[in-house]
């Protein structure tokens, strides 16, 4: 006879069992209260990962929108307003505001930076409009390819955005949860809470907004990001018809293009290339600890063709940023543009140049695949610094030795330090020298020759004045054909100036040093020790030149260190603030041996709170160590 199989329900104020055979565990309630639990982390978990594929969908669809050469489809309104706080500021600062405008035909930004204001429009024309100046640059019909590109490289530039490694670590700092959502007519948009901020973002648009805070090094930035379906009035005029400056549209999306990649820099470390060497002819490129060395040696061609060869990439990277970024920038602030007024400067300089300079130009071409005008625009470029200088010998120094700084102080936001190179040549019947340079660039602004001479410039005033040899060509000439200090100065004072320079000149044969002030129709010169009416408190042995309180701080620092001053001290004494915020590179001599330290600029940090290279000339010149 079978038993049967009763089923027994016991009820419990605390346990709830099911009896039998094969019957359950009792639950409990902290078994009920981990179930909870975990279908709690499970939904949150869950709600995290689609808050993060929503953000990196959206990040996506903005990415491929900008690339391409075809209009963008979509139409309505996003503003983006950026501010930023150094960590010695009490208030943030704006730094920019955009507002991207699309319709049928093409599209308008309205930018904001700085005092800088203006509107570019694309569409059945390509115009750039700059209401400060009343400059109005009118090119034909495109959808700017090259810049969408440059928005889009820049976007992907973005550390984390390539693997899905980064993008889960990302995620991970993020801490996306979705809260909710607001439905619009171009879909459903979820609300996104993170980490800093907020974000809006849909399923299909392309749009996003966003409320975000960050930190960037020592800077806090807050970024504010708003779309609308319709476009809003503009703070801004339409330009008057009778000013627009026909140009190529070419030259217009290259210009643009070129801004985005140095905006972009901003938030990219400078470039470290690991150690490497190349030859090329009797040309060599050595890498060391990331610090770049060139050896060029031949006639004119054969040197700016080893140049180009051998630093092609760089030598393309400093043309696009000087000759079509800083350009654009020339052109807003002249209300002309830069190129057309470049072509025309060229032009009206070639008699003052030396016929090499335009040979090795020439090579500088060929050797580096770009085109001879932009090699030729970026080398005469108009060049406004604000430097320092300073010579100190004899009682000054340690042991009476000649030791020569030079800071220069200009443009470090547009990426020069990313090109520096240091450049010794051995050009074909002229003296060898070392020039503390950039690549692409033939010209010098500091620089040291075989005969222990040193020169350094500063910037000064009289812009316009072009009718002479450019600047940095009349330095590189001193050291080719000079030997010492008189006849550098000679030199100076025998060839056609342009604009108003300043100069410090030493000479390691004799310990001897002389500042200069040149103007086109001027040329004064400042012994060791005597002043001058910008120059009013002269110290033995030394020749100090600045301006304002950086010449003060200059001169208390020597006084501070005075009979004691060596390199190291030297350096100290051209740190901050004598330097500049924009100190691109820093430069000791020691003309005697012929030795030299050298600090190029960080990303933020200036060149004076870099690590200084240690240079001698047999390393230069010879098999590098």
């Amino acid at each position: 006879m079978t038993r049967p199989i009763t089923a027994i329900l016991k009820v419990n104020p605390l346990v709830t069992t099911i009896g039998g055979r094969g019957g359950r565990k009792p639950v409990t309630p902290f078994r009920i209260l981990c179930r909870l639990l975990f279908a709690c982390v499970l939904l949150l978990l869950l709600n995290v990962i689609c808050a993060g594929l929503l953000i990196w969908s959206a990040v996506d669809r903005a990415g491929a929108a900008l690339k391409g050469s075809e209009p963008w489809t979509e139409t309505g309104e996003w503003a983006l307003d950026l501010q930023s706080q150094q960590s010695d500021q009490a208030a943030p600062e704006p730094f920019g505001q955009f507002t991207l405008q699309q319709m049928d035909g093409g599209a308008r930004l309205y930018f904001s930076v700085s005092e800088h204001a203006g509107l570019i429009t694309v569409g059945s024309k390509c115009e750039l409009w700059y209401p400060k100046q009343n400059a109005c640059f009118r090119g034909g019909a495109t959808s700017l390819p090259l810049t969408r590109n440059a928005l889009a490289d820049a976007f992907q530039a973005i550390p984390r955005i390539h693997s899905w490694f980064g993008r889960i670590a990302s995620v991970l700092s993020l801490r996306p949860v979705i809260t909710g959502w607001e439905s619009r007519t171009d879909g459903r948009r979820w609300k996104i809470r993170i980490r800093d901020g907020q974000l809006l973002a849909g399923m299909r648009s392309n749009w996003i907004d966003a409320d975000l805070n960050f930190r960037h090094g020592d800077e806090q930035w807050t970024i504010e990001l708003r779309s609308q379906e319709t476009a809003s009035d503009l703070p801004i005029d339409v330009p008057p018809q009778d000013v627009a400056q026909d140009v190529a549209s070419e030259e217009i999306d290259r210009s643009l293009a070129s801004a985005v990649n140095i905006a972009a820099l901003r938030a990219q470390p400078v470039r470290i290339e690991s150690d490497h060497t190349l030859q090329e002819g009797e040309g060599k490129l050595v890498v060391k600890n990331g610090r770049r060395r060139l050896y060029l040696k031949g006639d004119a061609f054969n040197v700016g063709f080893q140049h180009g060869r051998l630093l092609s990439a760089h030598v393309e990277r400093l043309v696009e940023h000087v000759v079509f970024g800083v350009g654009l920038l020339y052109s807003f602030e002249k209300g002309s543009w830069f190129l057309d007024d470049a072509r025309e400067l060229i032009q009206r300089q070639r008699q003052y140049i030396n016929s090499a300079y335009f040979e090795e130009m020439r090579g500088l071409s060929e050797g580096s695949g770009l085109p001879l005008e932009h090699i030729q625009i970026a080398n005469i470029f108009p060049e406004f610094f604000h430097c320092s200088g300073a010579a100190v010998y004899g009682q000054a120094t340690k042991g009476g030795k000649l030791l020569h700084a030079r800071v220069l102080d200009y443009m470090t936001e547009v990426g020069l330090q990313d090109e520096a190179v240091v450049i010794a040549t051995s050009r074909d019947g002229v003296r060898e020298f070392v020039n503390v340079g950039y690549a692409g660039f033939i010209g010098s602004v500091t620089g040291m020759n075989d005969a222990q001479l040193a020169i350094g410039e500063m910037g000064g005033r009289g812009e316009g004045d072009w009718d002479g040899t450019p600047m940095s060509f009349l330095v590189r000439g001193a050291l080719e054909h000079c030997g010492t200090l008189e006849e550098a100065l000679s030199y100076f004072r025998d060839h056609k100036r342009t604009c108003e320079y300043y100069y410090v000149i030493s000479d390691g044969k004799t310990r001897s040093a002389a500042g200069i002030k040149a103007t086109p129709d001027l040329l004064e010169v400042v012994l060791p020790g005597t002043s001058h009416p910008q120059l009013p408190e002269p110290i033995v042995d030394t020749v100090l030149m600045s301006a304002g309180q950086r010449y003060k701080d200059l001169v208390k620092r020597i006084r501070v260190q005075y009979g004691k001053i060596d390199a190291a001290a030297l350096i100290e004494i051209i740190g901050r603030p004598v330097a500049m915020k924009s100190n691109l590179h820093n430069v000791v001599f020691s003309p005697e041996d012929r030795s030299l330290w050298i600090a190029n600029a960080g990303r933020a940090t200036p060149a004076c709170s870099e690590e200084y290279a240690y240079y001698e000339w047999d390393d230069l010149f010879g098999e590098p160590r």
